[in-house]
């Protein structure tokens, strides 16, 4: 892995891709140097040319001092230089955790954690270029479930709990527009079918990829 160090004096505006400059990766504590894994930028520059939009870096480097002063990971990638949250205008945060755990280096690398939120389109996504794999996602603050893969499969039955299927029926209520409750009932079912058969989709009443990738 590759991370280059720069200074926000001379290299802020430095191209690090097509899309990508130097500055939007720094921390934003201001600090002059800042770290940066060149996989990583490429990374987001193949986000950017799948969604055609431009991806929208809310925290990249972090300073030790800074991410302590954030309640960061005492192990974040952040402060690595291979990590950053983004969200796109217009696009669910959903589709994009999806779209970085289809690319090849993710199949048994890198981190990905989902962050819904309560208006589906205020989430984001974090993405790290870490050598091993791990997955989250999390439905308010900083507290998270590790899961196996963005998103698990869930049907009538699954239910949000410790040793469940974390929060994932909490995001299908939301992306429904059902009263949350996190268990998936029949009601969830019926408007889960709904959304399938408007979106071309298999009415099985059953969550899995394709559906996912349709909100």
């Amino acid at each position: 892995m590759s991370v280059i160090t720069y200074s926000m004096k001379k290299d802020w505006n430095k191209k690090l891709s097509k899309n990508f400059c130097a500055y939007e990766f720094a921390c934003n504590d201001r600090s002059d140097e800042f770290k940066v894994a060149t996989e990583l930028v490429e990374t987001l520059q193949q986000i950017r040319d799948h969604f055609g939009k431009p991806v929208l870096i809310s925290s990249a480097y972090r300073t030790p001092a800074y991410n302590i002063s954030i309640g960061g990971s005492s192990r974040s990638q952040h402060c690595l230089g291979t990590a950053a949250d983004i969200h796109i205008n217009g696009v669910d945060p959903i589709r994009i955790a999806l779209y970085v755990a289809s690319l090849p280096y993710f199949q048994k690398h890198g981190g990905i954690g989902y962050y819904s939120r309560a208006q589906v389109t205020g989430g984001f996504v974090h993405i790290d270029v870490r050598e091993t794999h791990s997955r989250w996602i999390s439905k308010s603050g900083t507290a998270y479930q590790v899961v196996s893969k963005i998103m698990p499969t869930i049907r009538q039955g699954s239910k949000d709990c410790i040793g469940g299927v974390s929060y994932a029926v909490t995001v299908l209520q939301r992306h429904l527009g059902l009263n949350v409750d996190g268990i998936f009932g029949a009601g969830t079912k019926a408007k889960l079918v709904e959304w399938q058969k408007a979106h071309g989709l298999a009415a099985d009443g059953i969550c899995g990829m394709a559906t996912w990738s349709s909100f």
